[in-house]
């Protein structure tokens, strides 16, 4: 037999079935920590025997720019952890353009 627990079952189900994210959900009936929400999800599920899937909340954007440095060859370096989020890969070539203050590069196509 489930343990009982002071959050509401149904006031849980009704969260979830709102679209809620998890952040919200734990906000909204005052759960204050992670498994606590987990083993609420798995009482629910087993309860009525269906799966409920969490909405995710939606990542911010890495908005932080990446700084690089001409060299004393000047040359200029992109570190890897700079691409990691492009699809750019080694041996791809690009077209340097120069405008003022600014320097554009454009993926050659082969």
């Amino acid at each position: 037999m489930a343990r009982k627990t002071k959050y509401s079952l149904s006031d849980f189900r009704a969260l979830l079935l709102d679209g809620k994210t998890k952040v919200e959900i734990m906000q909204e009936m005052d759960i204050k920590n992670h498994p606590t929400f987990n083993n609420l999800m798995l009482k629910l599920m087993d309860e009525d025997k269906k799966y409920y899937q969490v909405k995710e909340p939606k990542k911010p954007k890495n908005t932080k720019q990446t700084v690089a440095k001409i060299g004393k060859n000047q040359t200029l370096t992109l570190s890897a952890k700079a691409l990691s989020e492009t699809n750019f890969k080694a041996g791809d070539s690009f077209v340097v353009k120069y405008a003022k203050n600014r320097i554009n590069l454009v993926l050659v196509e082969k």
